[in-house]
């Protein structure tokens, strides 16, 4: 089995399709495919997709945002518990 490029020509997406699902879904790796100066499109994994999803909703909310940067700059360790109760959840 050939190591795929990350950047795919669509043809060529098409001919590895099955190879490019088992290396995304097991490896974590991402495709970007082109077709005729279209706009790409990538494939990655659920996995993946869903924690890029998290990582969205996270930085939609400006409070939890304000409260994650106010925690870095103060540079202290806090428990689970004690971060829940800061943030308010």
């Amino acid at each position: 089995m050939a190591t795929l490029q990350p950047i795919l020509p669509a043809n060529e997406a098409r001919a590895n399709f099955y190879q490019i699902l088992e290396e995304a879904g097991t490896n974590l790796r991402q495709f970007t495919i082109t077709h005729r100066g279209k706009p790409p499109v990538v494939v990655m994994s659920q996995e993946e997709f869903e924690g890029w999803q998290e990582t969205l909703d996270i930085l939609s909310d400006k409070k939890f945002t304000a409260s994650l940067l106010r925690s870095m700059r103060a540079k202290k360790v806090y428990t689970k518990k004690q971060a829940d109760k800061l943030i308010g959840w």
